[in-house]
């Protein structure tokens, strides 16, 4: 089954083109940069009501410039506008963070990298993410997944408070040697 029997997907705004100093229409525009650094998201103005493209919960937010990246939206990027460099995929038929799991997955990377390394800024054409073939997953195995893809995305966010922890503690004794060292 292809992707876009699956899903709605469309593309962010040019942002260039709909930035209006005067606009009545405020907006908080999303970037990755904000996003992974959590820092505030800019606000633009324009004359337009741009509502299709703003992100909803369950959205997955598809980079496509590469390297490609796959945000699924939480109540904490919810709500805001979504620029160019991103198509938005609205799941209909399957379960976000499974549909996320997948595109992610070695074989999707792979078959993407294929279509986009004709170019010099490798850039993943829209066209090529609907075409996708996904495979068909029953409802109860997809509550399956679920479970097991959030079980070990905790298991990975405790591996990576251990490591800061432990990073913490070693630099911690290394100081201290080399005070005493002094």
């Amino acid at each position: 089954m292809k992707l876009e029997d699956l899903t709605e997907i469309s593309i962010g705004i040019l942002v260039k083109r709909e930035r209006k100093e005067t606009g009545e229409n405020r907006y908080k525009l999303f970037s990755l940069k904000n996003y992974e650094e959590k820092l505030e998201f800019e606000e633009i103005r324009t004359e337009k009501k741009l509502d299709n493209s703003i992100s909803k919960e369950g959205d997955l937010l598809f980079r496509l410039v590469y390297p490609n990246k796959i945000i699924l939206v939480d109540r904490t990027i919810q709500g805001l506008l979504i620029p160019s460099q991103f198509c938005i995929i609205r799941t209909k038929k399957i379960r976000p963070i499974v549909l996320k799991w997948y595109l992610e997955s070695q074989k999707v990377r792979e078959e993407l990298e294929i279509k986009a390394s004709n170019s010099i800024i490798k850039n993943t054409k829209v066209s090529s993410i609907r075409k996708l073939e996904i495979p068909e997953i029953e409802e109860e195995k997809q509550k399956d997944m679920e479970k097991l893809i959030k079980l070990w995305e905790k298991e990975k966010e405790i591996h990576k408070k251990i490591l800061n922890d432990k990073e913490k503690l070693y630099n911690f004794y290394l100081e201290k040697m080399i005070q005493k060292g002094e």
